[in-house]
């Protein structure tokens, strides 16, 4: 019996407790709880049931929910309690087994205001004094442990309500949360999986561990298509520009966390990726990037170590604009951004980074600046870099490579580039303390076209290539042991004045360059084999309009501060072409073969830069080019000497041809220029020697000097055919008006024109004669013979003749129709005289023929009064008969009766000249050097000779 009351008893107990722990505690909770949390709460909570197993106490409650005018703040579909009742006695803590919540909901909403909901959903509680705080505190430190917490599709829903806009709004779902082994045990290690979504797309999944004491945490975190943009909207008040829906993130990382001494964090194989974004400010284009991969991220802090794999933005496209007040549309991207002032002073560790490569590729970049009228554009930029490393600020780089990029320059509709393939690259760059170091940089581009429009300048290039090894700047001095620069095409064209410099295959290199402050030094320079063409093209003759005279003020040059030192400069192999199509005939001429070089460019020193250079003129020309120069300053010291053998004048056509008006059909040129300026005096000598020139057709040129060139020729040309002319040139270099080419060509100029003018005085003093004795030859009148004074004239005339074999004599052969005419007359009479004299014997014969002529003549004057004529008195009144006068009266008169007929006289000069032809023959002159010109009629005033005037021409 005692045994059945026992058993009784325990059923009896175990059923009560069974039905207070079932029944009785979820129905008396139920309440109780809920009048517990709305007592807190200013929203009304409900509990649609409760439950409670006190055998295993296991505790849950279902559908908790907690509202607001049938808003759901808050709600829970269930949440259970798994005890271990044991444990937690045994261990004296707190044990749960298993926490769970199923589908709890939280409805965020933020207000206009800024205010979110959740701020007054708790009523505010009463002040309590600090004593009893102290004391609850005290108390509180209560260790708890839970084995599994499970958190299992959760959804949070944030709203960001905006006056008279779309609310914002934001959507956690799907939130399974697993915690295993929380607690605030020293060491106790929890570890939690979590995975949710976000919106539609976005998933966040995290795998790890915690320990709460001391705090630690660690594991991977991999969050898939997160939507910048939905974020971002979040604060759009405060942006100005407008994000792509699609684009999204991708990252993935491991992470730890501990503060067992101070905070210490560790990221391990991060991974990034962003891709399609796309950046619109005012519904314009801003920014573009299809991709940015960063790959193999690890960061050590407090160590400051980060170690990347690889950074990649593929495929940007920028327009980047400044207004015309300078303001770049990317500076106001966020508004009203106030920036702190404060300066944090706390010093921290220096960040150690390895970047083992970072790519640009297939990128476009604009800019634009309307304030200067600049755009700028690249295009299919590829940039990588190699090795980059960061430690205690010192900078390494094995290697930057930008490979085929274009970029395009466009200034003020006036200045245009275009550059195509453009490519540089670098290698072992270093920066420490301000210092660089560069093993090697190399830039080339394949085409390079610029346009100045203003100037009317055009410069192309392809084939460009520099390439610099072992540079350095450090403590501000730059050092380059050698300097490569290759171009195998350069054109700068000036299209107004038409005229274009070419250069092809340039390849100079440069070694040990250095330069500090106002100091350049370079050891030694090579150019080889380059070619030089230099074209001037036919001009338009434009109006000009006439310009008032301005007085050119002669500035004092200051000496410069920069000094420099450049060592020989060698020329190997040089070809140079000179075009000139401004001509009636284009002219061109080429240099090959140019070898020589540039002794050293020293400002320091006093000693004078010498020039040695020799070449080939076209097909058999020489030149040599040699001299000094002092190069801090020419007009101080210039001492050179421009050497040309052999030239082939013919090719200077075009020239002769616009300034003389004549062809060159042949001919060789050979000139000695040697040009001295010492203190600004210039002292020039000019040997010019043409040798067999001869002159072609006649060309039209307006610029034309009418020269007799043939005479020229002819009055400077030697036996051998050789003019040797020396134009000696002095002057001031100082002087606005001087100009070398000028003063060469008014030279040249004003000898052909006095030569030309005064031949005689030119031969005169080529040949030591008197000039007066070659300008006539004299005959007395009547008679053809040469007179032995006339002989030396011809003598000398033989001479130059003979000498000179493109020049000749123009003789004028005349006549004087009284003194030649009267000479013939005399001469007739005399033979009439003469027969009449012999018919009288024994008396004046002379006297008694004349008076007989005389009377036969039966003139009306007798020649009583003929005699009367020739009485006078003498000094005693006596008169005196010149009989001498008074027959040479008669004589005269008697004379001028013969006739001679004009063929006489003809005959007479045709005489003269037959027998200066026989005595110029005697003197050996070439054929056709004596021109007989006309015969002409001329009166002369001389009494006694009549002079054949002799004029000098050109074969």
């Amino acid at each position: 019996m005692k045994i059945n009351r026992i058993l009784i008893t325990i059923s009896s107990l175990l059923l009560i407790y069974t039905i207070i722990g079932f029944i009785a505690i979820p129905k008396i909770a139920k309440p109780q709880i809920e009048n517990i949390i709305n007592e807190n709460i200013t929203q009304k909570a409900t509990i649609e049931k409760i439950h409670f197993n006190p055998f295993l106490f296991k505790f849950s409650i279902d559908n908790l929910k907690i509202a607001d005018k049938n808003k759901t703040t808050f709600s829970l579909k269930s949440i259970s309690i798994d005890f271990s009742a044991l444990k937690s006695i045994d261990k004296k803590h707190i044990h749960f087994k298993i926490l769970k919540i199923v589908e709890p909901y939280i409805n965020i909403i933020e207000n206009p205001d800024g205010s979110f909901n959740l701020e007054k959903l708790l009523k505010q509680a009463k002040t309590q004094q600090p004593k009893q705080q102290e004391k609850e505190s005290s108390n509180s430190d209560i260790k708890f442990q839970i084995f599994k917490t499970v958190i299992k599709n959760a959804q949070i829903d944030f709203t960001k309500v905006k006056p008279d806009k779309t609310p914002y709004k934001i959507s956690i779902h799907n939130f399974n949360y697993t915690f295993y082994d929380m607690g605030t045990f020293k060491n106790a290690l929890a570890s939690h999986t979590l995975e949710m979504k976000i919106n539609k797309e976005s998933t966040l999944a995290i795998k790890g561990g915690l320990r709460l004491n001391p705090f630690e945490m660690y594991g991977n975190v991999e969050i898939e298509k997160l939507k910048p943009k939905e974020f971002l909207d979040y604060k759009e008040d405060m942006l100005n520009f407008d994000l792509n829906k699609d684009s999204f993130i991708n990252l993935s990382f491991g992470y730890k966390v501990n503060m067992i001494k101070d905070l210490k964090i560790e990221i391990d194989h991060a991974n990034l990726a962003l891709n399609n974004l796309n950046i619109k400010k005012e519904n314009k284009k801003l920014l573009d990037l299809k991709s940015l991969n960063i790959d193999d991220l690890n960061l050590d802090y407090p160590q400051n170590i980060v170690n990347i794999s690889s950074i990649t933005f593929n495929k940007i496209s920028s327009n980047i604009k400044s207004d015309k007040n300078g303001n770049l549309n990317l500076n106001d991207l966020v508004k009203n951004q106030e920036q702190s002032k404060e300066e944090n002073k706390e010093e921290t560790k220096h960040w150690q980074v390895k970047l083992k490569e970072f790519n640009i590729k297939n990128s476009d970049l604009t800019f634009n600046d309307l304030k200067n009228s600049l755009n700028v554009s690249s295009k299919d930029i590829d940039l990588k870099l190699e090795d980059f490393k960061l430690k205690d600020e010192k900078i390494t780089l094995k290697n930057l490579n930008l490979s085929k990029v274009d970029l395009s320059f466009k200034q003020n509709r006036q200045t245009e580039i275009e550059a195509n393939d453009i490519s540089f690259d670098t290698q072992n760059f270093g920066f420490a303390q301000k210092n660089i170091k560069l093993e090697k940089a190399v830039f080339s581009v394949n085409s390079i076209n610029i346009k100045e429009k203003k100037s009317s300048l055009d410069i192309k290039t392809k084939g460009l290539r520099v390439e610099a090894v072992n540079n350095s700047f450090v403590n501000e001095k730059v050092d380059i042991y050698k300097l490569l620069f290759k171009n195998s095409f350069l054109s700068m064209i000036d299209r107004k004045n038409n005229q274009t410099v070419q250069a092809k295959n340039i390849n100079l290199t440069v070694d040990k360059i250095s330069q500090k402050e106002n100091e350049l030094k370079i050891a030694k320079s090579l150019i080889n084999k380059p070619e030089l063409l230099i074209k001037l093209g036919k001009r338009i003759e434009e109006k000009q309009e006439e310009k008032k005279e301005e007085k050119v003020s002669v500035k004092e040059n200051k000496k410069s501060d920069f000094k420099f030192d450049i060592g020989p400069v060698k020329i190997n192999n040089m070809k140079m072409s000179f075009e000139d199509k401004n001509l009636p005939i284009p002219f061109k001429t080429n240099i090959t073969e140019l070898n020589g070089q540039f002794s050293r460019l020293n400002s320091t020193t006093s000693e004078p830069t010498k020039l040695n250079l020799e070449g080939k003129v076209d097909k058999y020309g020489y030149t040599k080019i040699t001299g000094r120069v002092d190069i801090n300053d020419i007009k101080l010291l210039t001492d050179t000497n421009l050497l040309f053998k052999n030239i082939a004048i013919k090719n200077f056509t075009p020239y002769s041809g616009k300034f003389v008006g004549r062809a060159i059909d042949e001919g060789k040129l050979n000139l000695d220029l040697k040009y001295n300026i010492k203190k600004s005096n210039l002292n020039a000598q000019n040997s010019i020697v043409i040798s067999d020139i001869k002159l072609g057709k006649n060309i039209e040129s307006k610029e034309a000097v009418n020269l007799p060139l043939e005479l020229a020729i002819a009055l400077l040309e030697d036996s051998s055919g050789v003019i040797d002319i020396d134009l000696p040139i002095t002057g001031n270099v100082d002087d606005p008006q001087f100009s070398i080419a000028p003063i060469v060509w008014k030279a040249f100029v004003n000898l052909i024109v006095k030569a030309v003018a005064s031949p005689f005085t030119l031969l005169g003093s080529l040949f030591n004669i008197d000039e007066e004795k070659l300008k006539a030859i004299e005959f007395e009148y009547g008679k053809s013979n040469i007179l032995a004074s006339e002989k030396e004239s011809l003598d000398a005339i033989g001479k130059i003749l003979k000498e000179k074999n493109r020049l000749a004599i123009n003789l004028q052969p005349v006549y004087d129709p009284n003194n030649d005419k009267f000479a013939l007359q005399k001469s007739k009479f005399e033979k009439v005289l003469e027969k009449q004299m012999k018919n009288y014997k024994d008396t004046d014969q002379y006297k008694k023929a004349l008076e007989e002529l005389y009377k036969n003549e039966k003139e009306d004057k007798s020649l009583n009064e003929i005699k009367e004529g020739f009485v006078s008195k003498d000094k005693d009144s006596k008169e005196v008969f010149d009989m001498d006068s008074y027959l040479e009266y008669l004589k005269n008169t008697l004379a001028s009766k013969q006739e001679v007929k004009n063929e006489e006289l003809i005959s007479l000069v045709k005489e003269r000249i037959q027998n200066i032809k026989e005595y110029l023959k005697t003197k050996d002159i070439p054929k056709n050097s004596l021109i007989i010109e006309d015969i002409k009629e001329q009166a002369s005033n001389d009494k006694k000779w009549i002079k054949l005037k002799l004029e000098v021409s050109a074969k």
